[in-house]
């Protein structure tokens, strides 16, 4: 099958402009955190607006433990518009889960 460029301009921006909207990250995480640094690097690289918060704080790690569990021992810890992601790998996956995955053209021989 053969893509063809839309016809309108117009109707690809607004429709990139809803598919790319900005969005907001909260990094659960602690002041020399290595991989914390490495995650909030990312997530600033893929235009996503981040809040880290700092878990040394009791009433911080409460609340992390609130959102990714009892069992959650590390940091960092991720939630991205309000959806618990997980640590550095989970949101890794979840950021190249974004790119655009170029489509290879089949020949067909016959």
């Amino acid at each position: 099958m053969i893509r063809r460029p839309p016809r309108s301009t117009q109707c690809v921006s607004s429709a990139a402009s809803d598919l790319y909207k900005r969005q907001d990250a909260l990094v659960y995480g602690r002041s020399k955190c290595v991989w914390c640094d490495n995650v909030a690097k990312d997530l600033k690289n893929a235009d996503i607006d981040i809040t880290k918060v700092d878990v040394t704080d009791a009433d911080n790690l409460a609340e992390m433990k609130k959102i990714a569990g009892e069992d959650a021992r590390t940091v960092p810890q991720v939630v991205i518009d309000g959806k618990y992601i997980g640590g550095y790998t989970e949101v890794d996956r979840y950021l190249r889960s974004l790119k655009p995955v170029e489509e290879i053209p089949q020949v067909h021989r016959g």
